[in-house]
């Protein structure tokens, strides 16, 4: 007759917190790692609120950027990140939370003097990408960083493939190729560019030009894995934001950006 043997150690371990891995990128000013505002990032605050309001998981913040957080949750790593929008094909693989914040719209930021050479890719006061990416006069800068699928920005694949098309690493890069007149415009996020205009990084005037299909979003909590430790995440986090006042503290991280004081 054979029997089981529990230790102390044992025991303890069928109980080890889940361990939640962040999903973070350095691009500010949703992540600010130097400068006058280090750590002033909207979601770099929201992740450090989360943290602090869900003791009951041991946590990790990762640095990857988006295209390569995308491709491990596809492949079905556990990852977290509040830097992902909900679409039906990341449904597949992640689940979401409740909406964290609301996000502006992502423009096209364009000198006004190119503004007449825009006109035949408008419609009902919006840029059409799809038409955009078939001229030949404009240069339009965009960040590798990002990445959309055709469901979040309608064109966004024909844009990316166009010639005029300008691709760098970095929404900074973009800003300071428009600054010193390499392109006539880029896209990026409001945000963005009250960020670099408070640290002196933007000087040149802009126009914010929306795009087609591009509306306000909502950004959730996205969890990817195991389903059943994504769920008790996703649950944990949707207890948080049914307090208001929670909500309340956690817009005042982008409203810091969106809404700036001068």
């Amino acid at each position: 007759m054979s029997c089981a043997v529990s230790s102390p150690d044992a025991k303890a371990s069928d109980h080890v917190p889940l361990e939640i891995i962040w999903q973070q990128v350095p691009s500010a000013p949703a992540v600010i790692t130097e400068g006058p505002s280090v750590g002033e990032g909207y979601l770099q605050r929201t992740t450090d609120w989360l943290i602090s309001h869900l003791p009951e998981f041991h946590h990790q913040i990762r640095v990857m950027p988006v295209p390569k957080v995308l491709d491990e949750m596809a492949k079905g790593q556990f990852i977290c990140s509040n830097f992902l929008f909900e679409s039906a094909l990341r449904r597949e693989y992640m689940l979401f939370s409740d909406p964290v914040m609301e996000l502006h719209p992502i423009h096209l930021f364009i000198a006004p003097e190119k503004l007449p050479d825009l006109r035949f890719a408008m419609r009902d006061g919006a840029v059409d990408l799809g038409l955009l990416a078939g001229q030949d006069k404009l240069s339009i800068g965009i960040s590798v960083g990002y990445r959309f699928d055709e469901g979040l920005v309608p064109g966004i694949n024909d844009f990316l493939n166009a010639h005029m098309t300008q691709s760098a690493g970095t929404t900074e890069m973009v800003v300071r190729l428009f600054d010193v007149r390499r392109i006539d415009g880029f896209i990026a996020y409001e945000v963005n560019v009250n960020y670099y205009r408070e640290t002196a990084q933007l000087d040149r005037d802009t126009v914010a030009v929306p795009i087609v299909g591009v509306p306000r979003r909502p950004l959730p909590v996205s969890c990817s894995g195991d389903k059943q430790q994504a769920r008790k995440i996703i649950d944990a986090v949707n207890l948080l934001l049914s307090n208001p006042e929670n909500r309340r503290e956690i817009h005042a991280f982008y409203t810091r950006w969106s809404e700036p004081a001068h």
